[in-house]
């Protein structure tokens, strides 16, 4: 072959791979404008979405401090909250602010739960924990509420919160849960919940983000890359992909969250405290959803991608070990459907909720529970 046919095979491979660059990234960018768009979560509460659409206390003061009021540092176990003070959100001695306290109280009613219980969505006076306080002022000043929720935990780490608190007789221990076991131990496949030795939900170092976009964007094919970044971010992880592992993962997890339950009440009873447990509902649980709930689902910024797969292959056996519970003398709530006839958009998105939820959840806890005069 000759140095001028060289030149000429040269040329046409360059101008051939010039060309299906050019075709990718125009592809590429025919695709990007026609996917649906979708914001994440700050900016997306910031327009003030249904949920907050009769929300008395919404303003752009309280989404900034919304934003910002829930500071916390993990340890090797769980994740412990950094004192905050503000106008709408407070963290006294490691604790959300409980709005209503009684200032003498006998007793007190220690609630643990993850962030619906902590509930940065809301400020201090509507959280569940400070509508349930507000309830038994109305009957007694005997007991003060704590809030002992925490963003992230699951019923592990609640055992652990409630190991390091001395309870007296008298006393009540409140835990709601569920969510956050199905979301570390069945989602991310995790084998406790969120701490400063957790594992990361996927073993392999992230390849596309690290060096395959940097790359594509410095070759001018940035529509191609956000192509294959939105590709990733709307996927489910490596380990939702596998049924019968997922199935797997769901038993397990059901079983320790029961015997983790068990635990707590052998620890309350001991110490002479009444012991309640609460299966929480989520927008997954819903016997009927709004096109915005749907949406809220359908927006993988708000809610994991495969988070509803996750769920609906895990809460039948939780829903299963609530009722071996009851079975065996431990009082275990089943409040999935509590939120089914809720009149007014409250999920912010898959799990958090606003303070018509909140209103809901603690009056169904509080007639619950046998209050002592």
């Amino acid at each position: 072959m000759t140095s001028h046919n060289r030149i000429i095979n040269l040329i046409i491979v360059l101008v051939t791979l010039t060309g299906a660059i050019f075709m990718v990234e125009a592809c590429s960018l025919l695709i990007v404008k026609r996917l649906p768009t979708y914001e994440s979560r700050w900016p997306f509460r910031e327009k003030k979405p249904p949920a907050y659409s009769n929300s008395p206390y919404f303003n752009a003061d309280f989404i900034r401090e919304s934003t910002h009021g829930e500071r916390s540092k993990l340890d090797d176990n769980v994740r412990r909250l950094i004192n905050f003070e503000g106008e709408y959100i407070n963290v006294i001695d490691g604790h959300r602010r409980t709005a209503f306290v009684p200032e003498s109280a006998a007793n007190t009613v220690y609630i643990y739960g993850a962030s619906t219980i902590y509930s940065q969505e809301v400020p201090d006076e509507y959280t569940i924990p400070s509508i349930i306080q507000r309830k038994i002022n109305e009957i007694t000043t005997r007991y003060k509420v704590v809030n002992y929720g925490v963003a992230s935990m699951n019923v592990e780490q609640q055992l652990y919160f409630l190991r390091e608190t001395k309870l007296k007789e008298g006393d009540i221990v409140i835990f709601f849960d569920g969510g956050c076991d199905i979301l570390h131990n069945v989602y991310y496949a995790r084998k406790h919940g969120i701490n400063k030795k957790s594992e990361p939900s996927s073993g392999t170092k992230d390849i596309l983000e690290s060096s395959i976009l940097p790359i594509l964007e410095k070759a001018r094919l940035a529509n191609f890359a956000a192509l294959l970044k939105y590709i990733k971010t709307s996927s489910p992880p490596l380990n939702m992909r596998n049924t019968d592992e997922i199935n797997a993962r769901a038993i397990k997890a059901a079983n320790s969250f029961a015997n983790n339950i068990r635990l707590a009440h052998q620890y309350s009873s001991t110490a002479g405290a009444d012991f309640y447990h609460f299966l929480q509902p989520s927008i997954f649980s819903l016997k009927h959803r709004t096109e915005h709930e749907q949406f809220l689902i359908d927006n993988f910024l708000l809610t994991p991608p495969g988070m509803e797969l996750a769920y609906e292959n895990s809460i039948n056996e939780f829903v299963r070990q609530s009722s071996a519970l009851n079975k065996i003398g431990i009082i275990s709530i089943d409040l999935r459907n509590i939120l089914d006839n809720e009149r007014e958009e409250v999920f912010l998105d898959f799990a958090h909720t606003t303070e018509g939820a909140n209103k809901t959840i603690a009056t169904a806890i509080f007639s619950t529970i046998n209050w002592k005069r």
